[in-house]
């Protein structure tokens, strides 16, 4: 068969706030580099001189303490003496290199955009770590330097990092240009963008690729989804207020009848306050008040049995705009306006307006004014949610990454791209052979799910999808932010070539449209060269680019997901979102229909998604034929079971099968990261695109052996099969289109960029490409004995070793403990204290090539300061018949 890519008109430009060379600036100076080269130089010798006697020399020399080297015979006198000599001026010139870089960090943390950035990342680091450090005399102490390597890792996240946080993660957008007239695009060419056109050979107008550098910085304020969940809560507490608060079931869409069940032993007269209450929820929902007048109840009973309601998840109270609303303030101002006059309504008028002020003047105030200003709006703002709630402002004790300040900002970013017309054509034809090979391996990992659901849960007959989740809850360990799937097969490295051929084959026998989202990273010296520049595919993700809070500061002509929404439209209601809620400022609307796999709110009348209880489930035996021989060799999910051992149901696959109210097959889009790798909801999931691993050693194959991907390809399931079948199946079919149809995966390879493989440091996996396009950067595994020596300088001495062996000065880390990878410069003493600690009882860590390297980062501001970045844009195959 054959599928058109098309890459999405608008995109997200992810880069980091600062300029990388700030990072790049903390580097050693020459000398001490050059000491640790010859260090390094005279190690290799005396080992070499050694030889199997190396191992009684070996702590003094990994350690650096030329004092502690034993004696040595007559013949190793020459070289052990050279290094005894290398070492001491090493160890001189370091302890000045490490007092230099403590002075060259203070001068990036004085600038007030750092600052500010670890005030808002952690107000107690602010406090605690950054003031003290920048006033400190004299040399570092234990504590000093633990606060050193602290707000060294700040600077590496706000300088290496793309992410989207405040003014030092901004979010920036770009747009691909087509090919059109020459009105259209001179209307798309901004100031400061260049010329912004050219005349294509057709007549037509060829769009250029132009940077914008000079869009207004602005922010936005918002008070944190919790904070305004907890202030909902506050008010609903007052008693003076209870009698007029609206109450509603929580789900809108449920049928007449009695309300759950409540707790065992719960009071008769509380029950069938509960009961009468419930009944009376209607569509516009009911007051305390006039729940009395029409039951005849006691008043204290039913506010007793609502509470019981809002207790089981029976029943919500209309405050707050459910639960995606960006405005609780306002929308809880608007609420209290219309309650009777009271006092209490007054009072809490007024402190929904003073949170309000907070919040517009922290909103408000000026950019770049410092930390001091901001800190002191913050405290504002917190004791006076404090106050109204009485809860702290402050949650998972200020932990980087969670949910935990009462409120949270974005920035707008001064940079907006246009990709121009001959880069977009370049790009839409060297993806599609990666974007072929996800589509094949995401067809082996979701039927590694399905088989995994199968082995675990049995044949189950028609289940609730409340029923399907509880039951595979039992047996699944829960969803979490690890960066792998357990489940998935991976791929030999040794044999990538002939592993990415079967793929590239495989996906030619896949049937059916496809959608993902592409960060896609380029190699360039500047904007200009980004046509027919070398492109990396740092992650393909499972996802649309739908509305959400990525869009916070888009402002273009057109809404933000509007891709997204016109493909849903053509699925025409086949595909469901699963809508789990928020996560604090993370939220995502699927543009359809939707399940809600959260709690209720009175809110949901106005989209009137699914109950989970209306979607069915059905897990089973397939009809695609027998399984191959042998057994599936997906691998076991960690803590949960085994998917090893022959398919189920005598021979025949394991499917996962989803319909709606009426019967009808749906397949489901998963919009958490967390769900999509969660093999109960992956087997359900609309056919995935996933991102390959290749690994050293044998791999793990999809089938008995064959390579993942191209065992998936041989289900014989009709065309016609439906969405739900379809996921379960991976959507293998196969189609009668020649194989010609679909572009061939040229020149697939592994490329090892001058890698060795010395002792130490194992170059497992080199850089695997496709097409000439980077699928996977080169990776190493790193053992972390060393690393947490306990003399900083060698600590510093074995980044120098690793440089030396890699290649490399720059190395992406990841521990198995971290939710998210550093940046480890290997030419900066500060670096070798945070790999320390980062590999502190992490066993061994992985390293991942910097790709684009420093002089590849093409983003750049008007004063010519380098930002790593990548661009999420969103991709679809639609199948392409006759």
């Amino acid at each position: 068969m054959s599928r058109e890519w098309t890459i999405g008109g608008d995109f997200v430009v992810r880069h980091a706030g600062m300029p990388f060379d700030w990072l790049e600036a903390l580097g050693a100076p020459d000398g001490p580099l050059a000491a640790a080269r010859e260090l390094l130089d005279a190690e290799d010798a005396l080992r070499a001189a050694a030889g199997t006697g190396f191992g009684r020399l070996a702590r003094a020399v990994e350690g650096c303490e030329p004092e502690r080297l034993p004696s040595v015979p007559a013949a190793l006198r020459t070289a052990a003496d050279r290094w005894r000599g290398a070492a001491h001026r090493y160890r001189d010139l370091y302890e000045g290199a490490d007092a230099d870089a403590t002075k060259e960090l203070r001068v990036v943390l004085e600038r007030p955009r750092v600052a500010e950035a670890v005030l808002l990342s952690n107000p107690d680091a602010y406090r605690n770590m950054l003031r003290p450090l920048l006033t400190a005399d004299g040399p570092l102490n234990s504590r000093r330097r633990r606060a050193r390597r602290q707000l060294y890792t700040y600077v590496q996240r706000f300088c290496a990092k793309n992410e989207t946080v405040s003014f030092f993660g901004p979010m920036a957008y770009g747009t691909l240009a087509e090919t059109g007239t020459e009105a259209e695009a001179e209307a798309d060419t901004g100031p400061g963008t260049g010329t912004g056109t050219g005349t294509g050979t057709d007549g037509s107008v060829d769009v250029m690729t132009s940077l914008r550098t000079d869009l207004p910085r602005r922010r936005k304020v918002f008070l944190s989804h919790w904070a305004g969940r907890a202030l909902a809560r506050a008010v609903a507490r007052d008693g003076a207020l209870l009698p007029d608060l609206v109450f509603h079931r929580a789900r809108p869409g449920d049928p007449d009848g009695v309300p759950p069940e409540l707790p065992e032993g719960t009071a008769p007269e509380l029950t069938r306050a509960a009961e009468a209450a419930y009944g009376r929820l209607g569509a516009d929902g009911a007051t305390l008040r006039g729940l009395v007048r029409a039951t005849g109840l006691p008043a204290r009973d039913l506010a007793r049995g609502l509470r019981l309601l809002l207790t089981a998840g029976a029943a919500d109270v209309r405050l707050g705009g459910g639960p995606y609303d960006l405005e609780p303030l306002r929308t809880l101002r608007g609420q209290l306006a219309e309650l009777p006059p009271s006092g209490a309504r007054e009072v809490w008028l007024e402190r929904i307006a003073g949170l309000e002020a907070c919040r517009a003047e922290l909103e408000a105030g000026p950019l770049d004014s410092g930390p001091g200003p901001r800190a002191e709006r913050i405290a504002a703002l917190e004791a006076a949610f404090t106050a109204a709630t009485g809860e702290s402002a402050r949650r998972a004790a200020g932990a980087t990454y969670a949910d935990r300040a009462v409120f949270y900002e974005e920035g707008a970013s001064p940079f907006a791209l246009r990709v121009g017309t001959a880069a977009a054509r370049h790009w839409h034809q060297r993806l599609r052979a990666v974007l072929e090979v996800c589509v094949a391996h995401g067809a082996a990992t979701q039927r590694a799910a399905t088989d995994a659901v199968r082995a675990a849960l049995g044949d189950t007959g028609p289940l609730s999808l409340t029923a399907y989740a509880a039951r595979a809850a039992e047996a699944f360990p829960a969803p979490g932010s690890a960066f792998a799937v357990p489940y998935a097969p991976t791929y030999p490295v040794a044999d990538a070539a002939a592993g990415l051929a079967r793929l590239g084959a495989a996906a030619r026998r896949v049937t059916g449209d496809r959608y993902a989202l592409v960060d896609l990273c380029v190699k360039a010296s500047g904007p200009a060269g980004l046509e027919g520049a070398a492109l990396v595919v740092a992650r393909v993700h499972h996802h649309l680019l739908v509305p959400g809070w990525l869009g916070t500061m888009h402002s273009g002509p057109r809404p933000f997901g509007a891709d997204a929404e016109r493909w849903v439209a053509e699925q025409d209601g086949r595909l469901v979102g699963f809508d789990f809620g928020r996560r604090n400022k993370g939220y995502y609307r699927f543009p359809g229909r939707e399940v809600a796999l959260r709690p209720g709110s009175w809110a949901d009348a106005e989209r009137a998604p699914w109950r989970p209880e209306d979607v069915t489930v059905t897990v089973g035996p397939g009809t695609d034929g027998p399984a191959s021989d042998g057994p599936a060799r997906s691998g076991p999910a960690v803590d949960g079971p085994s998917v090893d051992g022959p398919a189920a149901g005598g021979g025949r696959r394991a499917e996962v099968r989803m319909s709606g109210p009426a019967g009808e097959p749906v397949s489901a889009y998963l919009p958490l990261n967390d769900f999509v790798k969660y093999a109960p909801f992956a087997a359900l999931s609309h056919p995935q695109v996933a991102h390959p691993a290749f690994v050293p050693g044998d791999g793990e194959p999809a089938d008995g052996g064959a390579v993942s991907g191209e065992a998936a390809s041989r289900s014989t399931a009709p065309e016609s099969a439906t969405p739900g079948e379809a996921a379960s199946q991976g959507a293998t079919a196969e189609s009668t289109a020649p194989e010609s149809a679909t572009p061939e995966i040229t020149a697939p390879g592994i490329t090892t960029s001058g890698i060795t493989a010395p002792e130490g440091v194992i170059p497992e996996v080199p850089e695997v490409t496709v097409d000439g396009v980077v699928l996977q950067r080169a990776r190493w595994t790193l053992d972390t004995g060393r690393l947490g020596l306990p003399a900083p300088h060698a600590r510093f001495l074995e980044l120098r070793r690793i440089a030396r062996r890699t290649g490399q000065r720059f190395l992406f880390c990841r521990s198995p403990r971290e939710r998210k990878p550093y940046l480890v410069d290997l030419a900066s003493p500060l670096a070798a204290d945070l790999v320390a600690h980062v590999a502190r009882d992490a066993g061994r860590l992985t390293a991942e090539a910097m790709s684009p390297g420093p002089e590849e980062l093409w983003l750049r501001d008007a004063e010519g300061r380098r930002y790593t970045c990548e661009l999420r844009m969103q991709v679809v195959g639609r199948e392409v018949t006759g």
